[in-house]
């Protein structure tokens, strides 16, 4: 549909003598190029081989200018209602530009060819065109898919069907292949190496075979072994209820991990048979050094590397087997698996770190006199970063804190979310995050309200009038108390008459909870419940009165 203010735009009809006099008159100027050049070859009185050359530069020329005269004028990217395909502007915009540079790489690199064997000069130069021309082509064949929309157009937003991942594979794993085998080809080729181009390219449309193949099997793996922790997931859930602990998502993901390297090794082992590489190869490849004839082997740097690939996979492991099997139960506090998990990751931080240095051919023995040096001069500039680090340990081993507290440190109140070996994070009752250095944790005074406790005891405090009775009182504190399912019944609630006051019976009802951080709250609501019961049963809450006499001296007249 069209607005009804603007008209609707006809097509411009299609008139060959204006089409004509357009591309003619974008090839004047270069029509008047290659005409100097042949005008002037036969002015100067060249021989004929040269009129010869000019007249055929002059001719490339002049074709390249048709060709692209006519590419502007059926995509018009500047003009789209003289457009004759019909294509969005920023299509058209690329699709001229495209075109452009491959006539220009395919007319330039030809007539180049043509210039130098006509000329007599080197073989070697003609086919370095050659493989110029052909390395363009290639390239400029990938920019037009790239560029075009049309790889992004097959690659799918999701990989839940089979052909949906038979197209991803395609994109992202074979197309890329496939270019770059193209590219080698060319290269190959045209410096003679024929029987290694076509080597090349039946090892290369092999692999992209078993890219295919690998892709589905792991997908077809994958289900299988979703659906089989799932029939057991269902099954445990069915004898045992909805609190089961979920030990099948920690066995699909080690199951899962294990799936990813066994199909990695055996793809390793079939791309060797591929490529036709021998065990001997590799050996030889690994026995030399990374470094000319000297420095580490390319076995060390190699050999670290798995090395630290192993550590990974083994923290990995580890973590799902503690999170899911080990921590569930053992009934393991928040605060002691957040902190084991924690010293878990830095320790396989230091050992990832050791394996490199060592991959690299770094002596790990100089390496720690020199951390050492360099730890007493920072240890003076840097004394409150080593500080909070150290404290941070401190905290993570002796665990005077954990995660999921609430403490009451220096001007600070609220509930600890993180604990990092610099920094500590807590979320105070206004909902705003505040990092904390560990040395004010462990230095300063701190209270941990959560510290060796299963409950903590809240308490309210009301005055009534002396012509209430005590009684009454009692029963409707105890009942606003007991009406909250968030306070516990062991130890339960309990009211003491304290004192009587100046204008009041004071009395204090007190309370036990295991959700700390939600005592503001839960006290507001029971101070609302208390004003409405009491006012409900026409208790009054007085306020502090006072009767003020006037005295006037009869002396004084």
């Amino acid at each position: 549909m069209t607005d009804a203010t603007t008209p609707e735009r006809k097509p411009v009809p299609f008139v060959p003598g204006i089409r004509l006099l357009r591309i003619l008159w974008r090839m004047l100027a270069p029509l008047a190029v290659a005409a100097n050049i042949v005008a002037a070859t036969w002015l100067l009185g060249g021989s004929d081989d040269l009129k010869h050359q000019a007249l055929v530069t002059g001719a490339f020329i002049a074709g390249f200018t048709l060709l692209a005269s006519i590419i502007q004028e059926l995509l018009s990217p500047t003009n789209a209602e003289l457009r004759i395909i019909p294509v969005a502007d920023h299509r058209a915009e690329r699709l001229t530009a495209i075109v452009r540079g491959l006539l220009f790489v395919l007319l330039g690199t030809e007539l180049a060819i043509y210039l130098v064997r006509a000329n007599g000069w080197s073989e070697s130069a003609a086919a370095l065109l050659g493989v110029l021309r052909n390395v363009g082509l290639i390239l400029f064949a990938w920019s037009a898919l790239s560029r075009s929309g049309f790889l992004q157009r097959l690659a799918p937003e999701q990989t839940k069907t089979y052909p949906q991942l038979l197209r991803a594979l395609l994109v992202k794993g074979v197309v890329p292949l496939a270019m770059l085998t193209l590219l080698f080809f060319a290269v190959a080729y045209a410096l003679g190496y024929e029987a290694l181009s076509y080597w090349v390219v039946g090892s290369a449309g092999w692999t992209a075979v078993l890219i295919l193949a690998v892709g589905l099997l792991y997908r077809a793996l994958r289900r299988r072994l979703h659906a089989a922790v799932s029939f057991a997931r269902d099954d445990q859930s069915g004898e045992e209820g909805e609190d089961v602990v979920p030990w099948w998502i920690g066995l699909e993901r080690i199951l899962g991990g294990a799936l990813k390297i066994a199909i990695a090794v055996a793809t390793y082992f079939v791309l060797l048979s591929i490529w036709h590489v021998a065990p001997a190869d590799i050996h030889a490849f690994l026995d030399k050094p990374m470094f000319g004839t000297v420095g580490p082997l390319w076995g060390t740097l190699l050999g670290g590397l798995a090395k630290v690939a192993v550590v990974l996979v083994l923290l990995a492991l580890i973590k799902n087997i503690l999170i899911f099997f080990v921590f569930p139960r053992a009934n393991v506090e928040v605060g002691a698996r957040y902190a084991m998990l924690t010293v878990l990751r830095y320790a396989a931080i230091v050992l990832v770190v050791l394996f490199l240095f060592g991959a690299l051919g770094v002596d790990t023995s100089s390496l720690a006199i020199f951390a050492g040096a360099a730890t007493f001069g920072l240890a003076f500039g840097m004394r409150d970063i080593f500080s909070n680090f150290f404290s941070g340990l401190i905290m993570l081993i002796e665990r005077p804190v954990r995660v999921g507290d609430t403490i009451d440190v220096g001007s600070v109140k609220g509930k600890i979310e993180a604990i990092r070996l610099r920094t500590t994070t807590i979320r105070n009752f206004e909902g705003t995050s505040v990092i904390v250095p560990n040395t004010h944790l462990i230095g300063e005074r701190l209270t941990n309200l959560s510290y060796g406790l299963t409950t903590a005891r809240m308490q309210i405090d009301v005055g009534v009038s002396y012509g209430s009775d005590p009684r009454d009182v009692e029963k409707i504190l105890l009942a606003c108390a007991k009406e909250d399912s968030r306070w516990i019944d062991d130890p339960a609630p309990v009211v003491r008459f304290q004192n009587f006051g100046e204008s009041s019976l004071d009395f204090t009802l007190r309370v036990w909870t295991r959700d700390v951080g939600d005592r503001w709250d839960m006290i507001h609501d029971l101070r609302v419940r208390v004003f409405e019961a009491l006012n409900k049963a026409g208790i009054e809450i007085p306020f502090p009165q006072r009767d003020l006499h006037i005295r006037s001296d009869a002396t004084k007249g």
